[in-house]
């Protein structure tokens, strides 16, 4: 079942008290140090898009511009709690990463960390990180998606409908696809953890 946006962002808003707790053993297992590999050196404008509950904040420059994009509130509140206790800086703005609210090659970087998964329109999340990325800029996604492994594949197909219904998020999605469908070139790739986790690094 296909979740429209405002049913993802309910979602999202009533299960963020809980969030962070149900992430954490793979944040502890997998993602942290993924996140310290990709988000350490960032310096300049970025921008955050579904930030969440604002994970990548402890790896960001305290001396970036950071601006941070969320469609879900109650995220971004808990959002707000970890710049703080960061010491950042942070504009946040409550939106649709399909409608970026910034004019054309803003910025320097544009990060986007388990979100693709849950946007109903993919290639226009995508279009739009690469019309607000400056020409000189990269785009920087970590995401989750479709393993090359048949037995993991199938485990991920069997669960597909539940976790849609559950958060919107699609476990079948082939980032790989998407960021060439939506004209943007890797620069870097880097697939791990039995080939579910997505690192890339994008240019226009």
């Amino acid at each position: 079942m296909e979740l429209t946006q405002k049913q993802i962002v309910d979602k999202y808003d009533k299960f963020a008290k809980k969030y962070n707790r149900s992430e954490s053993f793979f944040e502890f297992l997998v993602l942290n140090r993924i996140r310290k590999l990709l988000f350490k050196n960032l310096r300049g404008k970025i921008l955050e898009v579904g930030v969440g509950t604002g994970k990548n904040f402890k790896y960001y420059s305290s001396d970036s511009k950071i601006t941070a994009l969320d469609s879900s509130n109650e995220m971004m509140k808990i959002a707000r709690r970890e710049s703080e206790k960061y010491g950042l800086k942070v504009d946040f703005i409550q939106g649709s990463v399909v409608k970026l609210p910034f004019k054309k090659n803003r910025f320097d970087f544009v990060v986007d960390s388990l979100g693709l998964c849950t946007y109903p329109d993919k290639i226009l999340a995508l279009k739009e990180m690469r019309r607000v990325c400056k020409k000189n800029g990269k785009i920087i996604l970590l995401e989750h998606g479709i393993s090359k492994y048949t037995f993991i594949k199938n485990i991920q197909y069997k669960l597909r409908k539940f976790q849609m219904g559950f958060l919107g998020c699609d476990l079948v999605i082939n980032p790989l696809e998407l960021v060439k469908k939506a004209g943007l070139k890797i620069v870097f790739q880097k697939i791990t953890f039995m080939g579910i986790i997505y690192c890339l690094v994008l240019r226009d």
